[in-house]
């Protein structure tokens, strides 16, 4: 979440190394009490010998079996035990973690040839893998083809072109670099996201006064790429013609306000308009993310949780072309997940994947530890109302083994950046066909 003052100190390692310690467990009022086995880790304790376990979407006190997990404990630490994982990074280790985990050794423990020791769940499938090259922290898929091009942020804070799906290559030559030169040398914080309108990629970065700039390299014609003043930039989006940006400003918009903010792209010079307010009370910046039948995520974060509304398309677009904003309190725009243990946000077909677990401050690194999905829907006169589906558990961050680096969408599905033993890469998740 970003507030008027940056997390100073924080280094430039992932999009999830810039959020506060304002991150945990999922708690709503009308939501199911928990979708996967760490939700009722904030319980506690049931009692002697005993442990709670998500049962239809209930937390419910079990007695503890003795029978050994995969973490090499008891079942009774397979929902509340993090590892001895120092967190994930920006891209810059090639991978290797053969370290021990929970009294097993990693460089021996199974591990599936795509998700290592991953669990995935049930209604899920993983398909082809592709190799994700030293560096890179977070990817961009351009989808307008049936082989999407795919850009990558490199922790040499540049842009760099990574091939088309899944023919993953290394290239050494940067693209363009995120720090425009007027910042170069001084104190910056990558914010970690990579995003794509279709034809222009855009990463961004905040300076110790919070001022900061979003980097927009143009696929098609690089000699237009540009720098954007964007205050406190924390996670964007892109659909065609524009940028969604959750920050405090974009530039043309004057004050400085946590909400949603578009830079519009269908020509030049872009132009920077309020997209989305947040309620009153919410004081910090959140996740956006899109989903693949263009409903929009945006998120805020008030307290210790993060919160995330549903917008329909017909409805952002309305506000793009009339130069309006869109009041996140509204019937249409209902919250589909609140939260303090979000991570990350990406679109994973008809819905978002929300990537949960927690911040581990002093290592200065987040811990993932399981990815769910919530269902969204369009439905109402003209397509603007959304209709929020049950949560559902995708995968399970088992041990310290293999970590989950990133996610990205890739039009119907999710792309997985997983790291272990056995090196770096990027595995296509996607819906089980029934």
């Amino acid at each position: 979440m970003m507030t008027d003052m940056k997390k100073a100190g924080f280094p430039d390692r992932a999009p999830w190394a810039l959020c506060a310690l304002l991150l945990g467990v999922l708690a709503t009022g009308c939501e199911p009490e928990c979708v996967d086995q760490f939700d009722c880790a904030r319980l506690g304790s049931p009692g002697v010998d005993k442990r709670y376990v998500c049962e239809s979407n209930q937390c419910v006190p079990r007695d503890i079996p003795s029978t050994p997990v995969p973490d090499g404990g008891t079942s009774a630490d397979a929902g509340t035990d993090a590892g001895t994982d120092a967190g994930t990074d920006a891209g810059t280790d090639a991978g290797t973690d053969a370290g021990t985990d929970a009294g097993i050794t990693c460089a021996s423990a199974p591990h599936d040839a795509k998700l290592g020791t991953l669990q995935l769940q049930a209604g899920f499938t993983a398909a082809e893998s592709a190799p994700l090259p030293a560096g890179i922290g977070a990817i961009a898929p351009l989808t307008r083809s049936a082989t999407p091009a795919l850009y990558g942020l490199n922790s040499d804070e540049s842009i760099y072109a990574l091939g088309t799906w899944p023919n993953i290559v290394a290239s050494t030559t940067p693209l363009y670099p995120i720090v425009a030169p007027a910042d170069q040398g001084t104190t910056r914080f990558l914010s970690g996201f990579l995003a794509s309108d279709g034809v222009r990629v855009t990463a961004g970065y905040t300076l110790a006064d919070v001022s900061g700039k979003l980097a927009i390299y143009d696929t098609s014609s690089p000699g237009a790429s540009t720098y954007v003043s964007s205050t406190g930039n924390y996670s964007v989006v892109g659909v065609e013609g524009a940028f969604l940006i959750n920050s405090l400003n974009i530039e043309g918009v004057s004050g400085r306000t946590p909400a949603i903010y578009a830079l519009k792209t269908g020509s030049t010079p872009f132009q920077g308009t309020t997209l989305a307010t947040f309620p009153a009370a919410a004081r910090f910046s959140g996740y956006n993310a899109l989903a693949s039948n263009g409903i929009a995520a945006f998120g805020y974060a008030e307290g210790y949780n993060n919160y995330l509304h549903a917008v329909a398309p017909a409805t952002y677009t309305a506000a793009l072309s009339a130069g309006t904003s869109v009041n996140l309190t509204g019937a249409d725009t209902p919250e589909f997940f609140k939260s303090d243990d979000v991570l990350g946000a990406s679109g994973f077909g008809a819905g978002v994947a929300i990537l949960r677990g927690f911040y581990d401050g002093e290592n200065y690194s987040a811990r993932p530890r399981s990815i769910v999905r919530v269902p969204l829907t369009l439905t109402g006169s003209g397509n603007t109302a959304v209709v929020v589906g049950t949560a559902e558990p995708v995968l399970d961050v088992a041990d310290s083994c293999t970590r989950v680096v990133l996610t990205a969408p890739l039009g119907e599905d999710l792309l997985l950046g997983v790291q272990d033993k056995n090196g770096r890469r990027l595995v296509r998740l996607q819906l089980r066909t029934q």
